[in-house]
Order: C-alpha cells, then structure tokens, then sequence
C-alpha cells in the first residue's frame, strides 16, 4: 500500500507539472502549415493574413463580424483586424511576429564581430607586452612562458629558433542577452552561449620594436531564444602586428583578414518545423594602442588608449523550410477556399517558399581608456585592471511584421533590439613568483554596463623559465 501511494503521488505530482514543463514556444498554427505555405502562406498577401477562411471547430452560427449567420457549417470564419476571431491560415504566430521569424544573423553577427576583435586583439597585446616585460626584466626571455588575457591562456616559447619567438593563446567567454522574452509575437534580442578562441603567432624583436604574424580562431555557439534556434559561427583569420617601446611610452598596431562559416536554425513558427539556413563571410580587421608605464615604489601605473575594429561582409543565402507533412496537417478536410460557398473538400500543396536573406555587412568598432595598477610585495603581485569602452557594433534588424500586435489584443509591446554604446570592463587577480624559474596568478573578471548583457571571464596563468 505505501507503495502504491507514492507511485499515486509520484503521477499527481508529474500531471500537476508537466503542463509547465511544455516548451511554450512550440505553438503551431491553426493548420500546422508553414508560415509560407506555397497555397497560403502569408507571402501570398493580405487575403491570407488578415481576411482568411479558417478551420474553427467551436465556431457558431451566428457570430457577429464573422458573415456566416446563414451558413450551415460553422467551421468557417471571416478573419480580420476589426474581428475579435481574427486568425490567418498559417496562424496568429507567423503573422505578428517580428524576431521571432528573423534569421540570426540579422541579430547575432554584430555580436560576434565584436568578440572576434576583442579575442584576437586581446591576445596580440598580451604577447606584446609579455615580450616588452620581458626585455626590462633583464632575463634573456629564452624558454617557455604562460600568462593569460583577459578571458584565456597564453603560451610562447622565446627566441628558440634564429631569435624568433613562438606563442599561443587560448581563450574562453561566457555570454548572455537579458531581454525578456515573453511570446513569439512579441520581438526579444535574447540569446546566450558561450565562444572560445585562439591565437598562434611568431614574432621577433628588432631593437626597440617587435614584429609578427598570427592566425587566430574564433568558435561560438549560441542559443537563440528569440526565434527558438541556433547559431553558430566560425572566424578564421590571418595579420600582422608591430609594436615599439620607448622608456614610458609604448606603441602596437595590428591588421588582418580572413573569412568565416555561419549555420543557423529557427523554428516554423506555423507547422513548427526546423529552418535550416547557411552562409560565408568575409572579414577584415585593425587595431592600435599607446600606453604608458609610471613606476611609484613598489607601484605600476599602466593608462592606456586604444581603438580596433572588425567588419564582416555576409553573402546572401537561403532559408530552407521544410516542406509540409500531410499527416500532420490539421483539418485538412476543410482545405482550402476562399469562396465562402464553396463547402466541398479542396486539394492542399505541401510545398513552401523558401527565405531569401539577403546580403548584410556588420561592424563593431571600440575605443578603449584604461588604467592597470599593480603592487609588488615581493613574491606576490596583485592587480586591478579598468577600462570604459565605448563602441559601435551594428544593431539587430528584425524582419517587419505582417500584423500590428496590438490586433491580437495584446497589452504588451515590442521590446526595441539592444543599442550597445558604451560598457566598462572590471578584473583584477594576483601573481606569485615562487622562485626564479616558477611564477605565475589567477585573474577574473567582468563586463558590465552593457545593456541588456552578461559577459564574464576566468582565467589562471604559469610561467616556467629556463
């Protein structure tokens, strides 16, 4: 008996909430046919999106704004703006929403450029100014030394071959757009994921300057909330930097190049099937800085400006929608007319049109101040490191809407795509030298500031010389 009443309780509790357990997102139309259904999909004009004749099982005789008061059936309605039973063939869904049935890289892409330029860039200075440290430590800089960017870990192997030094960065950030996300109807930015990168380069110092070649990497993986995808989009890409230190002032500068894969997914929001969409880019690069080194004490004071920016030329492409299953249509028997007295079964296609997306270029452009302070206590260092950006990365384009949203009675509103401006970056950590052979540290930190973002990082870094 005590069994029987815990597997009781057991299955009271799962029906009580599965019905929250259900994916809300996943709400097919009246039909469950594609939002561009090749007979009546919304692409085909007004007829189709807001004066329509629908399936409706619970449709009465005489109900007003629907012109079926003398019909026999009552499985036919009239939609339209004015009419409180206002549905379209493919559903509610697809006509009033607007992100909901964009493709991500009309939202996403500016995002990525700006990771992109952040990772590459972030790991270049890194080397430079290990290099630089290195010269004014009086160490030979022969051997092999890790230390970490802002979201990675760095490796270089100094001077091994002809005088040239080998290096390597690896780098991971968490990310996450905050808007609310509400309803398909209703245009949300919200999506989160996470990228790594990497960076393998070769440089070699020439006096007071240095000069090398890098290739870097860039993956991310994305869930997009807002149309119920993902996305995904590598970055490979090639440059040059080069770098030059006086006493205090200190002056790099870096370009580069390359392309970049993309594939995407999104939901179908009439019949809920895949979208499936893929495309290339090409990307260019640039990015400068100057700093400068205060020595107070045991005190480094480090200010610093700096300006990089990333353009990324996507190609054209298709979305490709899945063609209906009949099985899965609904009420296909009252398939499909717009004559009113026309009550007899209609054929139905199960073809859909596909989406054109067209050709976008997308740019994220920052300028960066900021100040690094450092204490050395002797075995230990600890760090605080800030900097304000401000910058300009391209905003997400949704697609324009078929419907208002406000004719589903709607009380809410649109939530307008993110307008990043400005952002600060906050990190600190502490470094160790165990001896002269062994050092290193651990550092975290974050972005914040940046509308409608998360950004954090993590990262530890050892140093071993020979």
């Amino acid at each position: 008996m005590k069994l029987i009443r815990i597997l009781a309780a057991a299955m009271l509790a799962v029906m009580t909430i599965a019905p929250f357990l259900i994916n809300a997102a996943n709400a097919a139309g009246t039909y469950r046919i594609s939002c561009k259904n090749d007979a009546y999909g919304m692409q085909l004009g007004a007829d189709y999106t807001s004066v329509a004749y629908v399936y409706d099982a619970n449709a009465t005789i005489g109900m007003t704004g629907n012109g079926l008061a003398t019909l026999n059936s009552r499985v036919y309605l009239i939609g339209g703006p004015n009419d409180a039973n206002a549905q379209a063939y493919v559903g509610n869904d697809c006509i009033y929403a607007g992100a909901a049935d964009t493709n991500g890289t009309a939202v996403v892409a500016g995002d990525v450029a700006r990771l992109a330029i952040n990772a590459i860039v972030g790991a270049v200075s890194n080397r430079i100014d290990m290099a630089y440290a290195a010269q004014n430590s009086g160490a030979s800089a022969v051997g092999i030394s890790f230390t970490t960017q802002a979201d990675g870990v760095s490796m270089s192997a100094n001077q091994v071959v002809a005088g040239l030094s080998f290096w390597a960065d690896y780098g991971n950030t968490d990310i996450e757009n905050t808007q609310a996300f509400s309803s398909v109807r209703l245009d949300s930015n919200q999506y989160d994921g996470d990228a790594s990168s990497y960076t393998i380069g070769v440089d070699k110092t020439l006096g007071k300057a240095l000069i090398g070649v890098i290739i870097s990497g860039l993956d991310t993986n994305f869930i997009t909330t807002f149309n119920d995808g993902t996305y995904k989009q590598n970055v490979d890409t090639y440059g040059i930097y080069l770098a030059y230190k006086t006493g205090v002032l200190q002056i790099d500068l870096g370009l580069g190049q390359g392309d970049s894969d993309i594939t995407t997914t999104r939901r179908d929001l009439g019949n809920d099937k895949v979208i499936n969409g893929s495309t290339t880019a090409d990307i260019d690069y640039s990015n400068a800085r100057v700093s400068a080194h205060f020595t107070r004490g045991r005190f480094l004071i480090v200010p610093s400006v700096s300006y990089r920016a990333m353009n990324m030329d996507i190609k054209a492409f298709t979305d490709d929608r899945a063609d209906e299953t009949a099985s899965l249509i609904e009420g296909d028997q009252y398939l499909f007319t717009t004559d009113s007295n026309e009550m007899t079964d209609g054929a139905y296609a199960l073809g859909v049109t596909d989406d054109a997306i067209a050709a976008r270029r997308v740019e994220s452009e920052i300028m960066t101040v900021g100040l690094n302070l450092s204490a050395n206590l002797g075995k230990l260092v600890p760090y605080l490191g800030f900097a304000y950006e401000s910058e300009s990365t391209t905003a997400a384009a949704y697609k324009v809407e078929a419907g208002t949203d406000t004719a589903v009675g709607s009380t809410d509103t649109d939530v307008a795509a993110s307008n990043y401006t400005s952002s600060l970056r906050v990190g600190g950590g502490i470094n160790f030298n165990l001896n002269s052979y062994i050092s290193g540290g651990v550092r975290a930190g974050m972005i914040t500031a940046r509308d409608d973002w998360k950004e954090t990082y993590y990262a530890g870094n050892i140093k071993i010389g020979f």
